[in-house]
């Protein structure tokens, strides 16, 4: 269901600008349609990406827009239906919220990410989750039901675990938002993030390495 959201661009110690989209839509929708527009709009440009995105506000984001007899802005092919100019927000991941809004949707420029956070029913920002522009970037992915009706599935892309998956989430010391640590329980390899510094990603070697002669810190006798 389409909900009022932001798009924007994440700033220094949780701040950010950004722009309405009044047509919003939850991230399994509009995280994929913004790594193709990221491909196919813009070659892989994020700068250029965000620049276009915050140069407007939007009724709707879609990679083909069709003319509509009500716009009053023609759409803009790759991106979608503008909305006006208006004044760009400039806010706070601690501010409280007021109206209708579902999710803000940040880029990262620098390290080609995307992060989402959800509006919870005490009007602050709660973080939701966060991706890479590019899918093969991404250290754990979702994959669909094996069975109708079926739970979803955590995915290590490095060794192919399935649900092996632990995650620990605590308030974080920068003074806002969260602190979290994602691993994988097969191989090890983690995410961690906090909201000052974003993502540190490990990847461990799989296979393991393992020693073909001597004692098991590979040393020889």
């Amino acid at each position: 269901m389409s909900t009022p959201a932001l798009i924007g661009v994440a700033a220094f110690r949780g701040r950010y600008t950004a722009r309405r989209i009044q047509f919003g839509e939850d991230p399994q929708v509009l995280v994929p349609l913004l790594r193709r527009i990221w491909t196919d709009t813009f070659g892989r440009d994020t700068d250029a990406m965000a620049a276009a995105l915050q140069a407007h506000d939007w009724w709707s984001i879609a990679i083909n827009p069709k003319p509509r007899r009500w716009d009053q802005q023609p759409p803009l092919p790759g991106l979608g239906h503008p909305a006006g100019n208006g004044t760009i927000r400039r806010g706070s991941l601690r501010e409280n919220l007021d109206g209708a809004l579902g999710w803000l949707y940040l880029l990262h420029l620098d390290q080609r990410r995307l992060v989402v956070y959800e509006a919870t029913a005490h009007g602050r920002w709660l973080r939701h989750s966060a991706h890479h522009l590019d899918p093969v970037e991404d250290l754990f992915v979702t994959a669909p039901a094996l069975d109708d009706g079926g739970p979803e599935a955590t995915v290590c892309t490095v060794c192919g675990a399935v649900d092996e998956i632990d995650h620990v989430e605590v308030p974080s010391m920068a003074g806002y938002g969260y602190d979290t640590l994602t691993s994988c329980t097969r191989c090890g390899s983690s995410v961690a993030t906090d909201p000052m510094f974003g993502d540190h990603l490990v990847r461990q070697p799989w296979p393991p390495h393992t020693p073909t002669t001597g004692d098991a810190t590979g040393g020889t006798r």
